[in-house]
Order: structure tokens, then C-alpha cells, then sequence
């Protein structure tokens, strides 16, 4: 990972996308501890992220549980077992096994102490106040989740920083828990440069997506217009949203024009950690700290697809922990070359459901832009520049990153885009 520059000074260019992730990362943990924090109650913890880290005050289950309905018996008793009048149901208290017998007991009961195994009631007769197994034999642990064994007492569940999901509501309440810690939300400011846009002779063809990713990944999106293609009024735009925003992501004025000025106009108000990573469509892409105001900065291109590439894979890591991205695996429809340089392409994909061979996956992942694609722009090599200008994106299901191009048939980890927003 790079060391933080200070204004005035520009971080290293071209560095890897792993590196440029990493960096953007380490920017995100700067942002996180500048944050407010609130207490919410857990039916409203989706996406927000933890201020705190979660410990278990207790173990889950805090007593053997069943997970049938049957007969609670320890498994190196002999049979027949006796059986007790007793039934145990879920918010019970435990009662003591006796050697010899088998205790009623309903789903989410308590298991009695010193028994092992719950015996479903298919498997068990009853004759006379005896209890005998089917096929004789029981086996201990069976239908039955252990003190402790989902949570140990003292653990840490949920680190400070995650991010929580729907579904942890159920693990929180298991853990008591009334409500959580989480940080205010990350409020960003999306701007859009450029004097063709500013003077309406082109559409803003970005600021709605980035709204629309910002509001997925958890933030706070509000739309902050656009401001011309001239250094002072692009620094001094960006200096006066940061004093409201966390966050701030402009588009465009990241290429090699006279008119692309946004990194320059950074460059002497902002600790400059990334500029131009190793990734096409994404080039120019710039990420800051504005150490007076305590705000990120995420420069975009401007070309639809250029901007969609640097969004999912360069600035998201500033929202969402970069290990959180899941792929499916798809087989290539096509091979697909790309330009010989020492970068890596994020080649968009659209994904076909074929019917399912022998060894191969249902998947099948066709090159957005190929002759084969829905919309044609180019042959059998790659051109991101192409792609870049693309604004039909929708028709694509997801994206690959490649050095090196891929053959026909060959196994490739996507990444759909309603992962990554």
C-alpha cells in the first residue's frame, strides 16, 4: 500500500488494481472514523455499518436445543426407555435427564441435562410407558444444536465497520440485543463536470446511476448539479460541498485534454492517494483526502462505461469492504483478445441460461460489444475505449477483469452488477 502524500504532492500512478483497491480501502477507514454515530432499533440495521463491534454476552443457544419434535434420550442407555410424563417446549427451563428415560420434547425445546440425541417421534413407539427406537440404535448429538455451538459466550460476533445485513436481525436478537451502534450514514455529493454539460449541450448521463449506486451501497446520494470545465471553479465546488458532504464523486475532466482538470484542481488542495490505476475503461481515475474539511474525494471519468467500471471496482471499496464480492461462474461463449499493454480490462458480460452439459455450468458469459453480444462494437479484440462511450450498458449482466483475454470454453469468475449496485 502506498504512503499518504501530502497536498501538493501526487501519489504514484499506474498502480495495480489490487493496490488501487487497497488504497481506496485504507481512504475508506480515514472517512469511518470522522462519522457520527446513532443508536437504531434492529428492524432498521439493513446496510448500515457498525460502530462498534458485537460481542455475545452469552452462549447461543445458552441451552442444548432440539430441532425435532420426539424424544430427548441419552444415546448409551439401554432400551426400552421409560417414559417420563414431563414435556419440555421452546422457553422452558431444562429439566435433569434420568438415567434410563426419554423426555417428550417440542422443536426450539430445552434438552434435558445429561441427554445427548432427540429420537423423532416416526422413528419411536410407545407401549405401556415404554420407549423403544426403530432399528434399535441412537446416535448422540442427532437432531439436537449444542450450547454453544452457533456462539461461544464472550465471542465477537460482528466486528466494528461491518456491514449489516437484513438477516443479522435475527442473530442480534438472539444476543438480546435491542439495538446497535452504527455510523451516520455516508453523505456524498455527486457532481458532474464539464462546460458541454454545464451548458446543457450534452445530457448528464451519470450523476442519476452514481446517485442510485451510493443509495445501494448505503450512503446518503444528493445530487450536487455541474460545474465548467475550469480548475478554480471545479476546486473551489468540491471545497464547498465537503464542508456538508463525507463524500464527494465528481464525473469526467479525468482525461489528458486541456479541459480535463479535475485531478490538477485536487492536487494542491487534497492529500492525492490514487490517480490513474491500471484498469481500462477506468483510466484517470483519482481518489483524495481533504484533510481540513475530513472528506474523500472519487474523481470519475466521464463516458458512461468508463465511469461504470471505475464506480464498481474503484470507488465502491470507499463504501462497502472489498471482500464483500461475490462471482458466479459462467463458461466464455467466445474468446475474446485484448490490447497488448500492461493494464487489466473490465470486460462487461451478458450472461445466457443454456441448457446444462456434462461438466459444464448452466452459464454461459458472452463479451458486451462482441459480434455475438447485444449490441456490436467491435470484433474479436477488445476495445474498451469503445465500451467506455457505450451508455447502453443495462443489456450487460455483469463484468470480468482480465491482463490477458480468454478462450472459448474457459471458466470465468463475473461479477454481476446487482452485487456490486
Amino acid at each position: 500500500m502506498f504512503a499518504r502524500p501530502t497536498p501538493g504532492e501526487m501519489a504514484p500512478s499506474s498502480p495495480t488494481r489490487t493496490e488501487a483497491v487497497a488504497t481506496v480501502h485504507d481512504l475508506r477507514a480515514d472517512l469511518l472514523g470522522e462519522l457520527d454515530t446513532a443508536r437504531v432499533p434492529l428492524d432498521r440495521i439493513a446496510g448500515r455499518l457498525l460502530a462498534e463491534a458485537v460481542e455475545a454476552e452469552r452462549d447461543v443457544p445458552p441451552r442444548s436445543q432440539a430441532t425435532m419434535d420426539g424424544f430427548a434420550v441419552a444415546a448409551a442407555d439401554d432400551q426400552p426407555l421409560a417414559l417420563r410424563e414431563r414435556t419440555t417446549g421452546p422457553g422452558d427451563d431444562p429439566v435433569e435427564h434420568e438415567l434410563g428415560t426419554a423426555t417428550r420434547v417440542r422443536t426450539g425445546g430445552p434438552v434435558p441435562e445429561g441427554a445427548d440425541a432427540v429420537v423423532v417421534r416416526e422413528r419411536a413407539t410407545v407401549d405401556d410407558g415404554e420407549v423403544r427406537v426403530g432399528g434399535g440404535s441412537v446416535t448422540a448429538g442427532q437432531h439436537v444444536v449444542e450450547r454453544g455451538s452457533v456462539v461461544v459466550g464472550g465471542a465477537t460476533v460482528f466486528e466494528s465497520g461491518h456491514r449489516l445485513a437484513s438477516r443479522d436481525a435475527a442473530i442480534l436478537r438472539e444476543l438480546c440485543r435491542e439495538d446497535v451502534a452504527v455510523r451516520e450514514r455516508i453523505s456524498t455529493a455527486i457532481l458532474a463536470t464539464g462546460t458541454e454539460i454545464h451548458d446543457g449541450a450534452e445530457p448528464d448521463r451519470d450523476s442519476d446511476a452514481l446517485a442510485n449506486f451510493v443509495r445501494a451501497w448505503g450512503g446518503d446520494p444528493a445530487l450536487a448539479g455541474s460545474v465548467p470545465d475550469d480548475p478554480d471553479r471545479v476546486g473551489d465546488r468540491i471545497a464547498a460541498l465537503a464542508a456538508d458532504h463525507d463524500v464527494i464523486l465528481t464525473t469526467g475532466g479525468t482525461g489528458v485534454s486541456a479541459a480535463d482538470e479535475t485531478a490538477g484542481a485536487l492536487a494542491d488542495r487534497a492529500q492525492v492517494r490514487l490517480t490513474d490505476a491500471a484498469l481500462r475503461p477506468g483510466s484517470g481515475t483519482t481518489a483524495a483526502w481533504l484533510p481540513e474539511a475530513a472528506a474523500a474525494v472519487v474523481a470519475l471519468p466521464g463516458p458512461p462505461g468508463a465511469m461504470l467500471a471505475s464506480a464498481t471496482v474503484l470507488a465502491r471499496p470507499l463504501f462497502v469492504d472489498p471482500s464483500r464480492e461475490a462471482t458466479v461462474t459462467a463458461t466464455a461463449a467466445c474468446g475474446l483478445a485484448v490490447p497488448d499493454r500492461d493494464v487489466e480490462f473490465v470486460v462487461p458480460v451478458e450472461l445466457r441460461d443454456t441448457a446444462a452439459e456434462v461438466g459444464e455450468t448452466r452459464l454461459r458469459a458472452i463479451p458486451f460489444g462482441s459480434p455475438d453480444s447485444t449490441v456490436q462494437l467491435y470484433g474479436e479484440r477488445y476495445r474498451p475505449h469503445l465500451v467506455s462511450s457505450c451508455p447502453h450498458l443495462s443489456a450487460a449482466d455483469g463484468f470480468v477483469v482480465t491482463g490477458e483475454g480468454f478462450a472459448a470454453g474457459e471458466s470465468l469468475a463475473v461479477v454481476p452488477y446487482e452485487v456490486v449496485g
